[in-house]
């Protein structure tokens, strides 16, 4: 029979170690930014735009600003362009261009969806910005929540995408969730 001195010192020890180790999982900056890096890599964050391709017509007028940034496109060897007719309208000052827009491999890693007359590309994507720091809050035993900043950088798309007046910042902060695994550690939930 095991005398009850050591019965108590046992579980004397087996509490501080219970203790050490912590009951609660505690988050560090580093772990949570690497973390959250790592899911970034794999579920990019983007901001997307259509835009058409085929046979479109041009408007010399109203359609310059978009001519303008399918010809950019062309230079940077995204697309090809070919004038298919042009037509003078009577009397006015306006010209209508009716071209053939050929997308090139160069363009597949921007395209998210193609239709018979349309993509969804990608007009901007953001990067984790490690020197922005990370906002944690525990949000329990195995839970927390991480805000980080993400800079917003341009693709040759950037045309394409809606002009939004209230969107002046080149980053945004975002939040993510992440939850404390026994076998793998921290993860992003979401």
């Amino acid at each position: 029979m095991v005398p009850v001195y050591y019965r108590f010192l046992s579980l004397l020890l087996a509490g501080f170690l219970w203790a050490a180790c912590g009951h609660e999982k505690s988050i560090s900056d580093r772990v949570a930014l690497g973390e959250i890096a790592h899911y970034i890599e794999s579920n990019p964050v983007y901001e997307t735009a259509e835009m058409g391709y085929g046979e479109l017509k041009f408007s010399q007028r109203s359609d310059a600003d978009l001519l303008t940034a399918y010809e950019r496109l062309e230079k940077s060897g995204y697309v090809t362009l070919e004038r298919l007719k042009e037509r003078k309208k009577f009397l006015s000052k306006d010209s209508t261009f009716v071209y053939l827009v050929k997308l090139t491999d160069k363009a597949i890693p921007f395209v998210l969806e193609k239709t018979d007359k349309k993509v969804t590309v990608k007009t901007f994507e953001y990067a984790l910005d490690e020197d922005g720091g990370v906002l944690i809050e525990q949000t329990g035993k195995n839970r927390a929540k991480a805000t980080v900043t993400l800079r917003k950088a341009e693709t040759d798309f950037a045309d394409f995408a809606k002009k939004d007046p209230d969107n002046n910042a080149s980053f945004t902060k975002k939040t993510y969730s992440l939850r404390f695994n026994g076998d793998a550690g921290w993860e992003v939930t979401k």
